[in-house]
């Protein structure tokens, strides 16, 4: 079953809450197993163009099926790979740390993606969400 609306409200109210206690100020996005957006959110003040970013972490996450903060080896483990992916979808794949997918039974559903947190609190604030959402 894909990641419904309520569950992806779940996730980024969880990862807003957990910014909030760190003191970021982040976009949280969630997209489906074909990576199209199903809700995105920016709280006041988050640095410009963080929702793009949110979005393709959470884009990568689904297309590569591993967290973005592994997936980053793509570039000198798996190049064919990576630039394949690359061409195929310009400037729509963000490999920085904060991107994680959603898994339920070993399927992946979807992914959640984080940005505009100091570095490494993207990747605190989605595993916050995806510990709510509990797949």
């Amino acid at each position: 079953m894909p990641v419904t609306l309520q569950e992806a409200r779940t996730i980024i109210d969880a990862g807003l809450k957990q910014a909030r206690e760190l003191q970021q100020r982040v976009a949280i996005a969630v997209v489906d197993e074909a990576g199209n957006t199903i809700s995105l959110d920016k709280m006041d003040g988050t640095p410009l163009y963080r929702e793009r970013f949110a979005t393709g972490k959470a884009f990568a996450a689904v297309l590569t099926q591993m967290p973005t903060a592994q997936a980053q080896g793509l570039r000198e483990t798996g190049p064919e790979r990576y630039f394949g992916m690359m061409n195929l979808f310009p400037e729509q794949i963000y490999l920085l740390n904060g991107g994680i997918p959603l898994k339920r039974d070993g399927q992946i559903l979807g992914a959640v993606g984080v940005a505009g947190g100091a570095a490494g609190m993207d990747e605190k604030i989605a595993e916050a969400g995806v510990a709510a959402w509990g797949g």
